[in-house]
């Protein structure tokens, strides 16, 4: 079974179930979790796909970035799309497998870091001792049992190195932990009312923040292989005035391919609307204004663009 799971991802690893699920509970003893979906599953195997770090060259006043982990195709697609094929092949050897992808139970990162996989750095990611933190991640359980994999050394890990920490542009991380309200990439994907003050923290990106993985030490000189579904294309940035003259059901239709484009058009809206008054782009306020007009039912949008206008107002 693993050379046939090896053959459609890049890594993988193993885990009693039962191990899993006496761990989660001895460890995070304050959560309420429902282990049901584990029932008849001996085996979970926590698999990888590597991609490219390299980001295309920021294109300037007017667009919004994607974050790295975010091009090509939406990566829950890649992810179900083998998935399914898996299965086929599983059966016919005789084995019965669920996969997961990202939105599932599975503590995807505890998983990995119990399987040995790699181990979690103060920047709250996964890091893979080839592939960095530069990989989707994604879970298979087996209804058979398999040789469980060793535990990650305790000697990995960041050791003194704050470099994640000191550059984060929303304060998140620390060594204590992670505070994720606090995480750009995470306010970017809210519907959630935004102060100026968070506001201003968005210059370049309109969809998630790479600076965590960028500055990390572990991800220098990566090697592939590296999965061509995440290689860049055309919407790896976007223009943000065309993205106001869209409606919310023709910005699903146009990026419906895309991981980016699951929270919908308005929280892209908002998004480009905080680039555009970084990026002093005074020009667009008569688009923004009626942008507002249109969406100001929306509690959390109407919160966040209302202080934007009425600053860019005072622009002489």
């Amino acid at each position: 079974m693993e050379s046939l799971i090896r053959r459609y991802f890049d890594d993988v690893r193993f885990v009693h179930t039962q191990e899993y699920i006496a761990l989660r509970r001895k460890l995070f003893a304050e959560i309420d979790e429902d282990f049901a979906f584990l029932e008849g599953y001996q085996t979970m195997a926590i698999v990888a796909l590597a991609y490219d770090k390299t980001q295309v060259k920021f294109a300037g006043k007017g667009f919004g970035m994607i974050a790295r982990y975010a091009y090509g195709e939406d990566y829950h697609k890649t992810f179900y799309r083998l998935f399914d094929a898996l299965e086929v092949e599983a059966l016919e050897a005789g084995f019965k497998i669920k996969g997961y992808a990202d939105v599932s139970p599975v503590d995807e990162r505890f998983l990995g870091y119990l399987s040995g996989l790699g181990f979690i750095g103060h920047n709250d990611l996964l890091i893979h001792p080839t592939f960095g933190t530069y990989m989707m991640l994604g879970t298979i359980l087996i209804d058979q049992a398999m040789t469980q994999d060793a535990p990650s050394p305790l000697e990995q890990g960041c050791g003194t190195c704050t470099k994640c920490i000191d550059a984060c542009p929303g304060g998140a991380l620390s060594k204590e932990g992670f505070i994720k309200e606090h995480c750009v990439s995470y306010q970017s994907q809210m519907k959630d009312p935004l102060t100026l003050t968070q506001v201003k923290k968005f210059k370049t990106f309109i969809w998630g923040c790479d600076v965590c993985q960028r500055v990390c030490p572990k991800n220098a000189g990566l090697k592939g292989p590296f999965h061509p579904s995440f290689n860049p294309d055309e919407h790896t940035q976007l223009p943000l005035a065309d993205l106001l003259t869209l409606s919310n059901k023709a910005f699903s239709k146009k990026y419906q391919a895309y991981a980016y484009a699951f929270r919908g058009g308005l929280v892209m809206k908002r998004n480009a609307i905080m680039l555009m008054y970084n990026q002093r782009l005074g020009e667009h306020l008569p688009l923004i204004k009626e942008t507002l007009n249109t969406y100001q039912h929306v509690d959390w949008f109407y919160q966040t663009v209302k202080p934007i206008v009425e600053e860019m107002e005072q622009w002489s």
